[in-house]
């Protein structure tokens, strides 16, 4: 009799070591790997799908204005810009395309150029399955120019500008096609360099932009809001910041903005590239972060394995070994290619 009460306190005893062991895992599991779900993917996007046929419209970042491919300065390929869509195209780990239109004469006339952008994106065949505008709404409240093209007198006319271009994403949305769409960063620092002061918004216009557009957006499932104001700051920062399935730093990555304190280098756009998958993957299919399990790995987010594959793609006999590397060194080499 005392034997069998001894046995089952052990096997008692052993039990709630178990628990105990169960609920120590589950507090551990969310310091140590990414939560897999946060909700259920969207009704009606596939996840094996979503990345079929991504299109890159918008201004000037995502037309590589000032980017040029990791190549010898001699190679050809290095004279055409590398576009967010061109740089997609090179970082694809899933099967599928990329395509865009994105223009660096965007500024010029928004309401124009945004409609046409949008006119190309509808047309596209095979069907686009995914919209990247990370910067579409950027000079629909920058700018001198009203929606009217007369002079700016008010801020309030930068809001209703922004309305213009609310407006011709609405036309994506109502397509059913998901999208990605930047919000407006604070581009102070360019001013005297490449933005004028009659450019430049009020701090508070961009606040005000920046809730409409969240506004516009919360309601609408299929779009995805990337915070590209925070991602500005995080890039000029000069400090250490997730963005996508890695860690960037100015001492790792070389330089993440260009001298010029508005467009983004080539590391820089490898990371605007990153930012947008991960903001894509925790809108439309409920996943807190791009290698999550579940989650499809559609980019390669380290830019030195991006350059890798572009000089190779080149064929201009450049390896790993001149001038691919990794950490600090090529951080370096990427920082001076991003100089250029």
């Amino acid at each position: 009799m005392n034997e069998h009460i001894h046995r089952s306190r052990l096997r008692g005893l052993s039990a709630l070591a178990l628990a105990l062991s169960f609920v120590a895992l589950l507090v551990a599991v969310p310091a140590a790997m990414p939560v897999s779900l946060a909700r259920d993917a969207t009704p009606g996007i596939d996840p094996a799908t979503l990345y079929a046929h991504v299109h890159v419209m918008g201004a000037s970042a995502s037309a590589g204005f000032g980017v040029r491919a990791p190549l010898p300065r001699t190679h050809p390929a290095r004279l055409e810009p590398m576009t967010v869509a061109r740089l997609a195209s090179m970082a694809r780990v899933s099967a599928g395309e990329v395509t865009g239109d994105a223009s660096g004469l965007f500024f010029t006339n928004p309401g124009v150029m945004g409609s046409a952008q949008v006119d190309a994106t509808l047309t596209q065949e095979p069907r686009v399955t995914m919209v990247f505008a990370d910067d579409f709404l950027f000079w629909f409240v920058y700018g001198a120019l009203s929606a009217d093209r007369t002079p700016i007198k008010d801020e309030s006319q930068r809001l209703q500008l922004l309305e213009r271009g609310l407006a011709q994403l609405n036309r994506i949305v109502d397509a059913g096609v998901p999208l990605v769409v930047g919000d407006v960063p604070d581009m102070s620092l360019a001013v005297g360099k490449m933005l004028s002061k009659a450019q430049m918004p009020k701090l508070e216009t961009i606040a005000l932009a920046n809730e409409r557009i969240r506004a516009w957006a919360k309601d609408k499932p299929r779009v995805a809001v990337l915070p590209l104001a925070k991602l500005v700051d995080d890039l000029r920062s000069g400090k250490p910041f997730e963005a996508g399935r890695r860690s960037w730093s100015e001492e790792v990555d070389g330089a993440l903005i260009q001298r010029d304190q508005l467009h983004p280098t080539f590391t820089g756009s490898v990371a605007l590239l990153a930012c947008t998958e991960q903001a894509a993957n925790e809108r439309f299919l409920g996943v807190r972060q791009p290698n999550a399990p579940g989650a499809p790995v559609a980019f390669e987010h380290d830019p030195t394995k991006v350059a890798e594959r572009i000089r190779e793609a080149a064929g201009d006999g450049v390896g790993a070994g001149a001038g691919a590397g990794t950490g600090a060194g090529a951080g370096a080499a990427a920082k001076g290619a991003n100089a250029r």
